[in-house]
């Protein structure tokens, strides 16, 4: 995913303060100038609107450049940071408690869980291929988090790496997945004689 600048970011933050007060020493210098036609001409007044709005225009120009800059419209998710985020299922024994809160289908040998610990109160990603793979990196399974986008995938540490030769699954690291945050699982299993996968997603938990 592209990385958008937070604007949270302490650098940002100078970034944009440094501009705005630039933008108001600009206004005041080109107020100042329009004050000046008005008094020196009687009939300036055309002249002060049209000078006027062009400053509210120059305003709105680089307000937009500071709301595209910054990502001020993207009400970009801070990242979040858990304990149990990116371990093994293992961890603690959290997938002692686990149960499977939904299971997709990606293709007719394959399928995708999404894995949650009732202890731990995390979840991730489990994909199956239901006989032993013929070659490698023939499948692969992911856990997204929807309050921040973090993501973990089999071969993330924590994860027991993608499914390969001889192997039947895999899964990921763990995300903390206590409401109101939900979680999903993605799966994908290569298509034969293809460099393409098929690609299955569960709900939303």
């Amino acid at each position: 995913m592209p990385s958008i600048p937070n604007w949270l970011d302490p650098r940002g933050i100078r970034r944009c303060s440094w501009m705005l007060k630039y933008l108001s020493l600009c206004i005041l210098i080109n107020l100042n100038k329009c004050l000046s036609s008005f008094y020196i001409n009687k009939k300036g007044m055309n002249l002060l609107n049209k000078k006027l709005k062009l400053i509210g225009q120059s305003m709105m120009l680089i307000l937009s450049s500071l709301i595209i800059t910054f990502g001020l419209g993207n009400h970009q998710a801070v990242a979040e940071t858990h304990s149990y985020d990116g371990k093994s299922p293992y961890y603690n024994s959290c997938a002692s408690s686990a149960v499977t809160k939904d299971k997709k289908w990606i293709d007719s040998v394959s399928y995708v869980e999404l894995k949650f610990s009732t202890n731990c109160k995390t979840a991730w990603a489990k994909v199956t291929v239901t006989r032993p793979a013929i070659y490698n990196h023939e499948a692969d399974a992911r856990i997204v988090r929807s309050t921040d986008g973090k993501a973990y995938t089999c071969n993330s540490s924590g994860g027991n790496g993608v499914v390969n030769m001889g192997q039947t699954s895999c899964y990921t690291p763990m995300v903390y997945d206590l409401d109101p945050r939900k979680a999903q699982a993605q799966g994908i299993h290569a298509i034969p004689n293809s460099d393409a996968y098929n690609k299955a997603v569960t709900i939303w938990y």
